[in-house]
């Protein structure tokens, strides 16, 4: 073998050389805009089989690699069971992408689980269609989580039910994913005219709030129409949706 020897099953595993995960099997990042999942977060358990199942699109992967960017440590191990292809096949190629090479079929599975156990790797097996596919890749203990549209009959494993965000989270989603896009001026803008006492304001009562000139507050206000952050009523006029104005009043705290 290069750089890696191992004897059987029931051997030692010894290394020579570099252990680090290659940078193809490492976690994919989070999406950069990534709200309403706090209590899907708080329920994913460090340590243990933590299984996250519900439809296509939902955002289970998502939700994964969050909680792997922000709470988890160590080594990190991303495997697609997308593919369809023998589960020998794939620990031989997980093997070899954790410089072991040669280990024979019927010694990989538990040469693998017995790898990601010494290195205290944690796994996130993603698109799982069936306990079978995972099964051959769960170590005896550490932390693995699985995503997957159906629920896994997995002995000992935290369920954990990736339900579609409610029409109120959607909108908050889409909210902060315009907000953080925002120039810090037609932020600014967005925040301070948030808390203008009347259900309308114009252009100079936008200016008077901000302190700025009415031409440039003129434009931030069209461009905050054009992110559907502000509705226009009129032709100089403009009014905050309600769910917006509360969005928009809760960023002036953070």
């Amino acid at each position: 073998m290069s750089d890696v020897l191992t004897g059987t099953t029931t051997g030692a595993i010894r290394y020579r050389g570099r252990h680090e995960v290659p940078v193809a099997f490492r976690p994919p990042a989070p999406p950069r805009h990534f709200v309403g999942r706090d209590r899907e977060l708080a329920q994913i358990r460090s340590g243990g089989v933590t299984v996250l199942s519900g439809p296509g699109g939902v955002g289970k992967t998502a939700l994964a690699l969050k909680w792997l960017r922000d709470r988890g440590s160590g080594d990190q191990l991303y495997v697609d069971l997308t593919a369809r292809e023998p589960v020998e096949v794939r620990l031989n190629r997980l093997l070899e992408a954790l410089r072991l090479y040669d280990v024979p079929a019927e010694e990989r599975a538990a040469v693998f689980r017995s790898v990601v156990l010494l290195r205290k790797i944690t796994l996130l097996l993603d698109n799982a269609d069936s306990a079978d596919q995972v099964t051959p890749l769960l170590p005896a203990s550490g932390t693995v989580l699985v995503t997957s549209r159906a629920k896994l009959d997995l002995a000992g494993a935290h369920q954990i039910d990736v339900e579609p965000l409610t029409g109120d989270e959607r909108l908050d989603a889409l909210l902060e994913e315009s907000y953080v896009e925002l120039p810090e001026r037609q932020a600014r803008l967005y925040r301070l005219c948030a808390w203008h006492a009347g259900a309308h304001f114009d252009v100079p009562v936008a200016a008077a709030i901000a302190g700025e000139q009415e031409c440039d507050v003129e434009d931030a206000l069209d461009d905050l129409v054009e992110k559907s952050l502000l509705t226009e009523v009129g032709d100089e006029a403009f009014r905050f949706h309600e769910l917006v104005r509360a969005h928009a009043r809760a960023k002036r705290y953070q």
